[in-house]
């Protein structure tokens, strides 16, 4: 097979190693401190609002996908995103335990292989897609991969049908930008901005038939998008914008368009992926 034709088919193929000997101290000392979290934590008894998000699930990573999955549906209950705004806008403390789960860059593994299992569990998601990826041609994923190190290899990204199958789903097709931009590089330009912004969202309701009503911005630190770039987004008409910011959901308190989340991997063990769902570092 031509090189340019490769991809990852597997979480072992795709997340690069941890490199150099202080990054590897770095793993074990926090490898560390999850298990000690992990003894310590129990099932949460009082009522929390918390939203997930990952990159992928592959083959590979089924099982422990699964068994997520049913753990942290034993613990809260996953919802869509127009529930998660309405429980956040509500303004009065939940009497509920609540997820929200999303995947940020449109993998196409996240359809293929976590699909059917969301839907086997009946567990709601939404896929921020970057639209210039979404069948894009191996120069503009090589481009985009030359960037992201947390990858040995590229991934390959989803098409448009099952774009449109996983929102005729109990998926929700999201905005990730049109080129996966970081925001506030680009806050100056402002057609440039909105191209990225409001072309983007007009790219997914045209393959997608669905409006398109979430946004999360690349990178997704308070860095990475400044004052125009959520204005941009609110003139754009997405009525919620979620960072990759660990933080606590506040019925009431949190503002729907700087919506903090934790990040999981589901090559990541069992116990660390419930460390996070109880929402270890939130305090």
């Amino acid at each position: 097979m031509q090189d340019d034709l490769r991809f990852a088919e597997t979480a072992a193929e795709a997340w690069a190693p941890v490199a150099g000997w202080r990054a590897r101290i770095r793993g074990a000392a926090r490898a560390a401190r999850i298990r000690i979290e992990a003894m310590r934590q129990r099932p949460a008894a009082a009522p929390f609002v918390r939203c997930l998000y990952a990159h992928a699930v592959f083959a590979d990573t089924v099982p422990t996908f699964r068994a997520f999955l049913r753990a942290a549906k034993q613990e809260g209950e996953f919802v869509d995103t127009p529930t998660l705004r309405a429980i956040i806008a509500d303004g009065r403390p939940s009497d509920g335990r609540f997820f929200h789960l999303s995947f940020d860059d449109g993998f196409a593994s996240v359809y293929e292989d976590g699909g059917p299992v969301m839907e086997d569990e009946r567990v709601p998601y939404t896929m921020f897609v970057a639209t210039d990826l979404i069948d894009a041609d191996p120069k503009t994923l090589n481009s985009y991969f030359a960037h992201m190190p947390a990858y040995r290899a590229r991934v390959r990204t989803l098409d448009w049908p099952q774009a449109k199958a996983a929102a005729g789903g109990i998926g929700e097709i999201g905005c990730h930008t049109r080129t996966h931009a970081r925001l506030s590089n680009i806050s100056g330009e402002p057609a440039r901005l909105a191209d990225e912004i409001a072309g983007a969202k007009a790219i997914i309701e045209g393959h997608v038939g669905r409006p398109c009503d979430s946004f999360a911005w690349p990178y997704g630190t308070a860095t990475d998008i400044d004052h125009r770039g959520r204005a941009a987004i609110a003139a754009a008409g997405f009525t919620s914008n979620f960072s990759a910011v660990r933080g606590v959901v506040r019925p009431g308190t949190t503002d729907v368009m700087d919506i903090p989340r934790h990040q999981v991997e589901f090559h990541w063990p069992l116990r660390e992926l419930m460390v996070w769902a109880r929402g270890f570092r939130e305090a």
